[in-house]
């Protein structure tokens, strides 16, 4: 029988807050709020791009300066009133921001406001202003201290997000970023929201930063997946290359992730409406809650900085968290388990005797010396564990509090043992499924 041995006077660092999410907590004009599960979940950073679906317009460049033919130092010339208040529910929750400088993605067979700027350096003062406006007060505006902006979105993956060349984004990264941290010295200025962080693109834009001696505080990443593995292979591919490059200090982020068990191009397609849906609501369930949870485990062994699920807002498609309704489904419940991980933000070793990159074990205690076992078992087969607790004081016992999330239960109650040090519990884990251990003093 496999085993998982949680050792809790070994730690291993600390537990990041790793789940973020893409978007604020408000869909369909503001008709459905989530705030409270954003706050409930302890959302730490909120990415902003395709906000407000199916109108994702907040925080567009060209609607907030809509006639690029005007003053960009003219407050006038600005309407901010959107925007405003789109931030203003992304903060209510607690959550810090990513502001993606940019367009939304376009899906029509027009391209509309995806195209390289005309004036590069016209662009970048726009976009200084409107840093100025949430953080500085510019225009009647405010001292938000947003720290993170990100130049545009995947400019590598196709006219949805970028009709120009990759060398016109380089150019456009190389006008914007060195003017925001001339500007704002004390903020973090990043991109590029690489679609495929494993293709050359990734290598020619670092290239293209180190020669320039251009700033690059953050790099962006994204990645859609069935394989938690795959994740992992890109996490280090993109840190091998930044220190490969020289940026060393750079962070990494992957602001955009998310399970996609099938071809993503296919789903769309005529006739796939059955597979999309199967998809979206696959993303929803157990099997994706065990995916979020696989994830959320591996990236505290990855050199992997700040990440952002896509996405958070309650809508039809992407977001996993959700449904249209605002109901809460699987896979939120398993960032909801996670805040409760960094209440115990003391990591401790875990180690698995067996399953390959179908069971995932992270495992947190506080000072008080009560710890937290998560397991997510990333599998549709059912499958028996002995979970092995290490690290109890000598003739002491611990209380260990089993509880158990699937596609049937939220959280149900497997029962409480008593345990002492190296003594094991048996857990009977279906497949796709979420376990928890509470362990506290008897």
């Amino acid at each position: 029988m496999a085993y998982m041995i949680v050792d809790l006077q070994r730690t291993v660092g600390g537990i990041k807050p790793l789940h973020g999410v893409n978007n604020g907590p408000v869909t369909y004009g503001s008709l459905v709020d989530v705030s409270d599960y954003y706050h409930k979940a302890g959302i730490p950073l909120v990415r902003l791009h395709d906000p407000n679906w199916p109108h994702p317009r907040e925080v567009d460049v060209h609607i907030v300066f809509p006639d690029f033919e005007c003053d960009p130092d003219d407050p006038d010339s600005y309407d901010f009133s959107r925007t405003d208040e789109y931030i203003r529910t992304v903060l209510a929750t607690g959550a810090r921001i990513v502001y993606r400088l940019g367009e939304s993605i376009e899906h029509t067979a027009v391209k509309y406001h995806v195209h390289p700027p005309r004036d590069y350096d016209k662009w970048v003062r726009i976009c200084l202003n409107i840093i100025r406006h949430y953080n500085e007060g510019w225009a009647n505006g405010f001292h938000h201290n947003i720290e993170y902006w990100e130049i545009w979105n995947e400019p590598d993956y196709s006219d949805k997000m970028w009709t120009g060349t990759h060398e016109q984004y380089y150019r456009l990264y190389e006008a914007a970023a060195p003017a925001i941290k001339k500007a704002f010295p004390h903020l973090k200025v990043g991109g590029p929201a690489a679609a495929r962080p494993m293709l050359e693109f990734v290598t020619e834009f670092l290239a293209h930063c180190r020669d320039k001696q251009l700033p690059l505080d953050f790099f962006s990443w994204h990645t859609y997946t069935a394989d938690p593995e795959v994740i992992a292979r890109h996490a280090l591919h993109v840190r091998e290359q930044l220190d490969r490059f020289g940026f060393d200090k750079t962070e990494s982020h992957l602001n955009e992730w998310n399970y996609l068990p099938a071809d993503f191009a296919k789903i769309w397609l005529k006739g796939n409406e059955y597979m999309r849906r199967d998809v979206f609501e696959r993303q929803k369930s157990a099997e994706g809650a065990a995916f979020v949870g696989a994830v959320l485990s591996k990236l505290h062994d990855l050199p992997v900085d700040a990440a952002n699920y896509y996405d958070g807002q309650p809508t039809a498609l992407f977001c996993g968290l959700f449904d249209i309704y605002g109901v809460p489904q699987k896979a939120y419940r398993v960032f909801e388990a996670f805040r409760e991980l960094l209440d115990r933000p003391h990591r401790v070793a875990v180690e698995v005797s067996a399953g390959g990159n179908k069971v995932y074990g992270l495992a947190g205690k506080d000072d008080d010396g009560r710890a937290l076992v998560m397991i997510s078992h990333f599998h549709p087969k059912a499958e028996s564990y002995e979970l092995v607790v290490r690290g109890v004081p000598a003739g002491a016992r611990m209380k260990c509090a089993v509880s158990l999330l699937n596609d049937e239960h939220d959280w149900l109650p497997l029962g409480e043992h008593a345990v002492a040090d190296g003594e094991r519990v048996r857990l009977d884990i279906p497949g796709y499924a979420v376990v928890l251990a509470r362990l506290s003093a008897v």
